[in-house]
């Protein structure tokens, strides 16, 4: 099962890949940007790491061509100098809708066909497999968002892991 959990995974970015293309965007920048969505107040450098599976100085090549591109901002936190807290630019959000767009279409032609239990269900599913697997990471590799972000002066509300 976890084989072919990563390979749907794989297949959707590989739609996702086709369906953005006419944008330039490569798979890397599209996930960014649709993380960052997620949290219109801006998410902590390292959290965005931790949700696009990527170390520190990967993100950081990404999150430069992005602010150069104009899609991201690196803001300093006022409560916490050494957190950098990452957003879209008001430059962004269209072009995330489009991404948005994209993605109801390939869910509308795919996931929305499966027909074996009420999405709402599969949907649970998830949600309790994250859960249990990130409980059951090290205490090391789990990272207690909800208190860096309040140490770099984010909302804590509906976070994802913790």
């Amino acid at each position: 099962m976890p084989v072919l959990m990563m390979r749907v995974t794989q297949l959707w970015r590989q739609l996702m890949d086709a369906e953005l293309a006419h944008h330039g965007l490569s798979q890397a920048k599209w996930r960014t940007l649709a993380i960052l969505a997620m949290r219109p107040e801006g998410m902590i450098q390292s959290e965005l790491a931790d949700e696009l599976g990527v170390e520190g100085p990967s993100l950081v090549a990404m999150l430069d061509r992005l602010s150069k591109d104009e899609w991201v901002e690196r803001i300093l936190s006022e409560t916490d100098r050494r957190c950098k807290i990452i957003r879209l630019t008001p430059r962004a959000w269209p072009l995330i809708e489009e991404i948005r767009i994209s993605s109801q279409k390939i869910f509308q032609r795919t996931i929305a066909k499966v027909d074996v239990a009420p999405l709402s269900v599969i949907e649970s599913f998830f949600i309790d497999l994250r859960e249990r697997l990130y409980n059951d990471l090290p205490d090391k590799k789990r990272h207690h968002r909800s208190e860096r972000r309040a140490v770099c002066g984010l909302p804590t509300s509906h976070d994802w892991s913790d």
